[in-house]
């Protein structure tokens, strides 16, 4: 899943480009992603000028997410 860090300068190339319409738009002069809806084709990515539009993995907000930190039934949630 892409995600936009604050780099964003609301040009709109990922909109113009994303294949799915209604999935990335502008607001507030930053563009906003709709994870649900998006295909992960990695088209935003290449449009962006500045590099904004970045991979779920270097997601400051998830970090430790996915890899048994903290999230699901644990060794001792079995008693």
């Amino acid at each position: 899943m892409p995600w936009v860090n604050s780099k964003c300068v609301g040009c709109g190339n990922c909109v113009r480009v994303c294949p799915v319409e209604g999935v990335i738009r502008i607001e507030n002069g930053k563009a906003v992603i709709d994870n649900y809806k998006c295909i992960r084709c990695g088209k935003c990515f290449d449009a962006c000028p500045v590099g904004a539009i970045r991979p779920n993995y270097e997601n400051p907000a998830l970090r430790g997410m996915g890899r048994g930190y903290g999230r699901g039934r644990g060794k001792w949630d079995e008693f």
